[in-house]
Order: C-alpha cells, then structure tokens, then sequence
C-alpha cells in the first residue's frame, strides 16, 4: 500500500463561460468538473484509478473537507485524515474562450491537539506502508519543520519517499534528502541562486541533488515537458500534441504515476512513462471518468529522449 499526505488539501471546481473575459461584468457558467485538487488527495485518485491500494493522512475539515473525505472513500481510498475545525480551501478555474482564470482561498489552519492526532495517523500509515507520497498545500501555521519531520520519520522507518515540496519548505527538504523531488524551474532557481532557462542548464543544475543522496529528480519544465533523471542516466520526455485541455502538469500525478511504478517494479523508462500520463491526465477532458485506457494512449504519444548523467 502507498501513504498519501496531504497537509491542506483542496477542492478544484471548473466553471466553463462561453465568451470572452473582458466582454461583460456577470457571466453564466457551466460547472464542468469538481475534484479533489492536486496533492495527496488528487495522487490517491489516480492511484486507485490504476488500482493501486492507498491510504491517506492529512486535514480535512468544513463542507470542503467532507467531500474530499466522501469523494476518496467512494473510489476505494482508506482515509486516515484529521478532522479540523477550520475548512479546507477550494480553487476556482473560470474557463473563458481566450483565457482560464483561478481563484485560490486560504489553505487551513491547524492547531496543536490535531498536529498530535496527525502524528499517530502518520505513524499508523507508516507501520503499514513502504512507500509514502508528500505533495499539497502547506496549512498557514504550520510548523516549519514539519516537512522535514515527515521526511525524517519516513526514513528513521525504512520508508522511501517521494515529494513535491512547497517553495517555504524547498531548501530544507533538499537537505533531508528524499527519495524522489519533484521540481518546478521556480524551484531550480531558488536551489542554485541562478537564472535556468536550457535543458541543458536545468540537467547541469540537477547534479548536485545526486550528491545530496536523492535517487531521482522530476523537472517540470512547464508546456508538457518534463526531466526524469538518477545520477546515472536521464530522459528528455514531451507530448507535442495531447489533445488535453491544459498543458500543466499535476504534481499530484506524477508523483502517482512513479509510485506505481516502482511499486510494480518497472524499468525507469516505463515507469517515467507512467508517471508522465499520470501527471498530463486532464480529467475534464475525458468528462470526469479517465480510466486505465486514457493512461495508456497518453504513453505511448510521448516523445522521449535518452542522456547520460556522467
């Protein structure tokens, strides 16, 4: 089984608008889609869509947490979460015919006693789990080692772990060394102090993540394309032509997609393949209901080429 963590899960609702932003001051929409946003939650469901059993541990409160909490058991996820007394935040993507625009609320809160209480719920998850996921919003008042305490504990109990790490955490969280990082080029230039634009400089820029004792490094590049690299060898991966309405990728997904990889024990092209699919996967685009099928289309477009890291 994989532990999922999601400190300050997220609802993401899509709103369609037939027209343009600028032309009118109030707007009739259509509500096109309504999932647990990209994190742990978002990663527990593509997991179970590829039927892989997981379980999930984080903070959920109010209406919004409800139905993260309703929505993931409905598919098959094991919830672990923490109930809260503040609400979690919903992101709102308005979908115009010449732009998207997203409305994002607060993440939430927690305090002292439910900080205890996901203490016990991480050990539980660990004492039963040999891979763990951490990907999300970071709650506004949460403790600045608490990525890093994950991180550790994770370790202390054999564990390998995989993260997708909030930037106020990021220098931290390199130090605690994971398993797996997944980074964006915001990310790569905050880690080396420098200004990354080339393929080849964020590859350059990777090299020193090896020598920190993390196995893997996941670059998002934005626009489709996306770095998966060890130290000894690399791919260059894209999808010119998806057919998916957006050309971001979901963290929550790629971190997925490479757990279920290595849990199944694939070679890294096939596992960097799956974890590309799961990380592009637009839900609206297949009306709500993608399946294994839409995973599989989704590999075998990508274009991919091969490097050597020494």
């Amino acid at each position: 089984m994989i532990l999922s963590i999601d400190l300050s899960p997220s609802v993401y609702k899509w709103l369609e608008i037939n027209g343009n932003s600028g032309n009118a001051e109030s707007f009739n929409a259509e509500n096109t889609g309504m999932i647990p946003g990209d994190g742990g939650s978002y990663l527990s469901l593509i997991l179970r869509l590829m039927n892989e059993d997981s379980t999930i541990t984080g903070f959920a409160g109010g209406h919004t947490g409800s139905f993260i909490r309703s929505y993931l058991e409905g598919v098959g996820v094991v919830d672990r979460f923490v109930g809260i007394g503040d609400r979690n935040p919903e992101r709102l993507i308005l979908t115009f015919d010449d732009r998207e625009i997203e409305i994002n609320q607060k993440n939430v809160e927690i305090n002292r006693d439910e900080i205890g209480l996901f203490h016990r719920e991480l050990k539980e998850g660990l004492n039963n789990c040999e891979i763990v996921c951490l990907c999300g919003g970071y709650p506004l008042n949460m403790p600045d080692d608490m990525p890093t305490d994950i991180l550790h504990l994770s370790r202390e109990w054999g564990r390998r772990i995989l993260i997708s790490p909030g930037m106020d955490a990021l220098l931290e969280v390199v130090e605690a060394a994971p398993f797996l990082i997944v980074l964006d080029i915001e990310g790569m230039e905050k880690l080396t102090n420098l200004k990354l634009q080339y393929e080849g400089e964020l590859i350059r820029a990777s090299q020193y993540l090896f020598q920190n004792d993390i196995a893997y490094v996941l670059v998002d590049m934005g626009e489709n394309r996306l770095l998966v690299m060890n130290s000894e060898n690399g791919l260059s991966m894209s999808l010119a032509d998806s057919g998916l309405k957006s050309k971001q990728f979901m963290h929550g997904g790629l971190l997925a997609g490479f757990a279920a990889g290595m849990k199944r024990k694939y070679d890294l092209e096939t596992t960097a393949r799956l974890s590309f699919a799961c990380g592009s996967l637009d839900i609206r685009s297949h009306d709500g209901n993608p399946d294994m099928a839409d995973i599989k289309a989704l590999m075998n477009k990508i274009d991919i080429r091969k490097f050597h890291n020494q």
